[in-house]
């Protein structure tokens, strides 16, 4: 039974582990993991995520098991969050805690293929990976649209409309919230309204995904395309992940979210998204939910954590503008104006993957397809070797 399991392959996360953890060089540099890193290399814990563990400890009670919806105070904080306060969406949601935004995403994808199976989803070329993996492996058909211009280093916004013409009715259009990984390129306000009205044009669903809130203009400014989204169609599937807003990666935090139309039954669509979620897990673990609830029902710690996550995000445009500078004295001809302009963790550098691996052999840097490159993991003396390799490898 096992035998053929001999050449199963690593994803391309794992296979960057494990090309990492063999290059015994002092001076490797892991640009493709997407954590935040500070300026010494380590990955911070926020204070107020440590003073809400403290209160939940004192809070302490029950161990016991919860719903296969999760943590419902959770959900409420999270909509919130993304919608605020009194959006219309919020009266006609259907919301589950999940173990982070891949369960969530794993989730829509089997509660899509449940009632339209014959339904295509598009995803942006590029995207993350695992998004299409999720709902290949859900039995559904997946197409691509171009989203990335990577010769002008911008957002191909007209070749994504004309690949968009083919929808169909009942398709699924993946969109990426904010911070878009992993190109950093977003719509601006003026784009998500003509997305708005090619979704209504065409009757497709809209599922936004959304990882990276408070990373690139603002905690509100970030949401401000998905809350005019959500204002203007009549259904949509929303997966948000905590794990980088609140830096609580390892505890997986996420949310899956189900907008209706007024007339539909919402007891019916909790019942179905939890029958569909219980067949992929029975419950989602409560920490980091506990935690995330814990900070945003207290003004003073939902302070303390914007406060910090504001810090992150000053640090993080403060490496862009750096990275800019770097590779443009180390590379006079290369326009990268493109890199303080995007938003969030990533950046894609014009490398083929033949320059992509030198840059592993020869300098040690490591990135993951497409040349992503997380800039928030990024100190400013390895920005430096970055930007020296990269003229390199250049001029060969």
């Amino acid at each position: 039974m096992f035998n053929d399991l001999t050449n199963y392959e690593d994803d391309p996360i794992e296979a960057l582990f494990k090309r990492i953890s063999l290059d015994d060089s002092s001076n490797k540099i892991d640009l493709g993991i997407g954590v935040f890193r500070d300026q010494t290399g380590q990955v911070p814990v926020m204070q107020a995520v440590v003073e809400a563990e403290k209160q939940l400890l004192k809070q302490h009670a029950s161990k016991s098991y919860m719903s296969p919806l999760g943590n419902m105070d959770y959900c409420a904080d999270i909509e919130r969050s993304v919608l605020g306060e009194g959006h219309d969406a919020l009266g006609r949601m259907v919301s589950a805690q999940t173990p982070g935004a891949g369960a969530a995403l794993r989730g829509a994808a089997e509660f899509v293929e449940s009632l339209c199976p014959t339904a295509t989803v598009w995803f942006g070329e590029p995207c993350w990976g695992h998004q299409i993996e999720f709902f290949e492996r859900a039995g559904l058909t997946t197409k691509q649209y171009r989203y990335y211009n990577r010769e002008q280093g911008e957002l191909d916004f007209n070749g994504m409309l004309e690949d968009l013409e083919a929808l169909q009715e009942n398709d699924v259009l993946l969109l990426h919230g904010c911070c878009h990984n992993p190109t950093g390129e977003d719509p601006d306000l003026a784009q998500w309204q003509t997305i708005a009205d090619l979704i209504n044009e065409k009757r497709v669903l809209p599922l936004v995904d959304i990882a990276y809130q408070g990373f690139g203009s603002g905690i509100e400014e970030d949401v401000a395309g998905v809350r005019l989204l959500a204002a203007q169609v009549s259904e949509l599937i929303l997966t948000v992940s905590s794990s980088k807003s609140f830096g609580i990666y390892r505890e997986r935090a996420g949310l899956l979210s189900i907008i209706h139309q007024k007339q539909a039954s919402g007891d019916s669509l909790k019942r179905k998204l939890r029958d569909t979620l219980r067949q992929l897990y029975f419950m989602a673990p409560n920490h980091g939910a506990a935690v995330v609830h814990e900070i945003l029902s207290s003004q003073t710690l939902e302070q303390l954590w914007r406060d910090e996550l504001n810090a992150v995000r000053h640090q993080v445009v403060a490496m862009r503008v750096a990275l800019k500078a770097t590779l443009e004295q180390a590379n006079p001809e290369f326009d990268a104006s493109f890199i303080p302009r995007q938003k969030g963790m990533f950046s894609c550098l014009p490398l083929s993957e033949a320059q992509q691996l030198r840059m592993e052999q020869q300098y040690h840097i490591y990135m993951l397809p497409n040349a992503r490159v997380n800039v928030a993991a990024m100190s400013v003396e390895q920005s430096q070797a970055l930007a020296s390799a990269f003229a390199g490898i250049l001029s060969e």
